[in-house]
């Protein structure tokens, strides 16, 4: 464990100071991710305008259940966007660098890259969240227990893009459905009730989209009921801990494309 703390603490220095080279480059993709959201709330809004009465939601509900989506959604960008290239490296011929390797293959592919625009989309998120928490009266450990779970719902988007880089893995990076990860995410920006029913249980217990911000806004916040917190953060890692083992076992089974 801290061989592993080592490497990813010089992963993460690395990654950085290649993406603090490009500064302007840098610091205008923040700038432009921080934008871009803002946008999307002036959408919500816009929305909400025109239809005041979304499932009896308040605009004030909408817009937390979004802050928590983005912000789960803006973690794994920070952290876990590398899995989209999954693809890209088995084509290339540099996934087969990441297995003869005597490290977790996963935990390399993790920390190879980092996403410099997903930490503007991060800091909005986070500050929207911070400004409903105050305007609202939230109290501190709810608000703790949201960030918590921002954290641990992450999982959820990472397993998602594992999935669907397994496809790549068996295609021999012919096929990628990585990038549906994106879809997905639109899926958890809004409450569970405006779906209907068949896709309101796909979205809580086969694809747990469900826990990502609607289910946590609607028990841990709405209703204070704190305890709802750790079952968010058990299923979210419990997902993983599934596609982990599906994705070890497409590992067995992957042939290298002798790029």
């Amino acid at each position: 464990m801290t061989r592993y703390a080592r490497l990813l603490l010089a992963f993460f220095k690395i990654n950085f100071k290649s993406l603090a080279i490009y500064d302007f480059d840098f610091y205008f993709s923040i700038a432009g991710m921080m934008i871009q959201n803002l946008i999307n709330v002036a959408a919500l809004r816009f929305l909400y305008l025109l239809v005041p009465t979304i499932q009896g939601y308040t605009f004030t509900e909408l817009l937390t259940t979004y802050a928590i989506a983005s912000t789960s959604f803006a973690i794994f960008r920070c952290f876990f966007i590398n899995t989209l290239n999954i693809a890209d490296y088995v084509r290339k011929g540099k996934f087969d660098g990441l297995l003869v390797k005597p490290v977790n293959p996963l935990f390399q592919l993790l920390n190879e890259s980092f996403d410099e625009d997903a930490w503007g989309d991060l800091a909005i998120s986070v500050l929207i969240l911070t400004t409903i928490a105050f305007s609202s009266h939230m109290p501190l450990l709810i608000f703790l227990l949201v960030l918590l779970m921002c954290c641990a719902t992450s999982l959820i988007f990472l397993s998602l893009t594992l999935l669907g880089g397994m496809v790549s893995l068996l295609s021999q990076g012919l096929a990628d459905l990585s990038e549906t990860v994106y879809d997905f995410f639109e899926f958890s920006k809004y409450p569970l009730s405006i779906y209907n029913t068949p896709l309101k249980m796909i979205l809580t217990w086969f694809l747990p989209l469900g826990w990502v911000a609607a289910i946590p806004q609607s028990t841990v916040i709405d209703n204070g009921r704190w305890y709802f917190a750790i079952l968010v953060v058990g299923i979210s890692v419990a997902f993983f801990t599934l596609v982990y083992q599906l994705w070890r076992l497409f590992l067995v089974k992957y042939q290298s494309t002798g790029t």
